[in-house]
């Protein structure tokens, strides 16, 4: 665990401590919630990005397997 300092507005810390008593815990929470979803994000944004390619994506793993000294 670490210790760290935050500044946040006073409006978001109080409607913050009526949701949970642990605050720590809940920014803890929202953080990971934020950085799954930039994830995710990130994930989707690479869909079809293989699609103008000549080659399927199956074919250009199977062409690098191939390459590949065992």
């Amino acid at each position: 665990m670490i210790k760290t300092s935050i500044t946040i507005s006073e409006d978001i810390y109080k409607e913050a401590k009526e949701v949970s008593n642990n605050f720590s815990l809940l920014v803890s929470e929202a953080l990971r919630e934020y950085l799954k979803a930039r994830k995710i994000n990130k994930a989707k944004s690479s869909f079809g990005k293989w699609s103008k390619r000549d080659a399927s994506s199956v074919e250009i793993v199977d062409s690098i397997r191939k390459d590949r000294v065992f």
